[in-house]
């Protein structure tokens, strides 16, 4: 499994997806932007130009490991990571998003974020957190 290079996160929610993205040479995730949801296909379609620009080596998506494999979030990443992995040759990961949400808000009330701001912005950072497990050396599947 790949852990240096640049790779980037998907923190996948119903109406929007979080990215972010690491830098080659250094093992540190980055907020990049927030997407509004599309649909699978459409969602695809934007990520892999993104991934051209950015020279993406893997990719690696939030997997709500604390819920069963049917329930609605889990399927939900599931069957997106491995339409992702259909739909390109770089390698996908799924990695724990659990409290992925709750220590992103935490970090941006440290920042002195206000609530507002925080919900147009906390999906970003919880997906930076997501690929921080992954470039730490966390638990991944791949997809």
């Amino acid at each position: 499994m790949q852990r240096d290079g640049v790779f980037l996160a998907i923190d996948l929610g119903r109406a929007r997806m979080g990215l972010a993205v690491s830098t080659a040479g250094t093992p540190l995730a980055m907020p990049h932007s927030v997407v509004a949801r599309l649909g699978t296909r459409r969602d695809i379609a934007q990520l892999l130009p993104l991934c051209d620009r950015l020279h993406v080596q893997a990719l690696v998506v939030g997997l709500p490991l604390d819920q069963p494999d049917d329930a609605g979030s889990a399927r939900l990443c599931r069957q997106f990571a491995a339409a992702l992995a259909a739909a390109q040759a770089r390698p996908v990961w799924l990695v724990d998003e659990a409290d992925t949400t709750t220590v992103a808000h935490a970090e941006l009330r440290q920042l002195g974020m206000k609530a507002a701001k925080r919900r147009t912005q906390v999906d970003k950072f919880a997906a930076a957190v997501i690929l921080q497990r992954y470039l730490d050396g966390a638990a991944a599947q791949q997809a």
